[in-house]
């Protein structure tokens, strides 16, 4: 039996921030009194972060509208709902989307605007889907969930479309304290009211500010052959994601068998 969603670790390098942060740095009432500049820094430094990757973007300061949220399902949900986007997906593609828009139908809420959503890398690949370069040429809404910790190289000009939604989860293991950013060429009014008081997930975005003194890549150059070793014991084939193998065109995780490794 093969799991087929995929979860990331906590590698021992990003155990170690985290245990430091909450032990030495996490300090309540300063981040409150600081959270306007927590803020700032976050999205400054991602902007610049992100392209020391082998996955790197072009036109990212072309979005005038930059604001954090709880991961990409956060910003994929008000900004379906508030831009009223109706999502074009292909094949095999995150589940998410299309779930969202039928919850909407289901509440009578009707999208309009049919609008293209890609994951790149891709969900159920972690490699380019053939259809990027075309949707990279319209106002379509572009997940890079899986771009954080990728083996994929190569850059990627985003200055055509309309949103660019990034997760920390798959990059570094921290799902469950949902951090992510969404850049948009059109405000979303809930998201500003939110950045207004940033009214936003301070100790992700704040411990995250410490996780980014690793390189985007640095994890998947690192852990890449213990990666390829498992997906060959499980008679998988490896992609260019740490998390995942393939078979019969499917993803499977490896999860547990990250779990059943001795690393220190």
């Amino acid at each position: 039996m093969y799991l087929t969603a995929s979860y990331p670790i906590q590698l021992p390098e990003i155990k170690r921030v985290i245990a430091h942060y909450y032990n030495k740095i996490y300090d309540h009432d300063n981040m409150v009194k600081d959270r306007l500049g927590i803020q700032d820094r976050f999205i400054e430094n991602f902007v610049s972060w992100i392209n020391k990757g082998h996955i790197k973007f072009k036109g990212l300061k072309d979005f005038k509208h930059v604001y954090i949220t709880n991961g990409v399902t956060e910003a994929i949900t008000i900004t379906m709902l508030e831009h009223s986007l109706r999502p074009v997906v292909c094949k095999d593609e995150y589940g998410a989307y299309m779930c969202q828009a039928k919850a909407f139908k289901k509440a009578n809420i009707q999208l309009n605007n049919r609008t293209k959503f890609l994951s790149l890398p891709f969900y159920n690949t972690g490699d380019e889907h053939s259809s990027t370069k075309d949707t990279l040429e319209e106002n379509s809404f572009i997940d890079l969930a899986w771009a954080g910790g990728s083996g994929l190289k190569k850059t990627y000009d985003i200055s055509k479309v309309g949103y660019v939604a990034f997760s920390f989860s798959k990059m570094f293991g921290i799902q469950y304290h949902r951090v992510g950013i969404l850049f948009s060429k059109k405000p979303i009014d809930t998201f500003e009211i939110y950045k207004k008081e940033a009214y936003v997930n301070l100790a992700g975005i704040d411990l995250c500010n410490q996780l980014m003194s690793f390189s985007p890549s640095y994890f998947y150059d690192k852990y890449k052959d213990r990666a390829i070793d498992i997906c060959r014991r499980l008679k998988l084939k490896e992609t260019k994601s740490l998390w995942f193998g393939m078979k019969d065109g499917k993803k499977v995780s490896i999860m547990n068998e990250w779990l059943n490794e001795k690393i220190k």
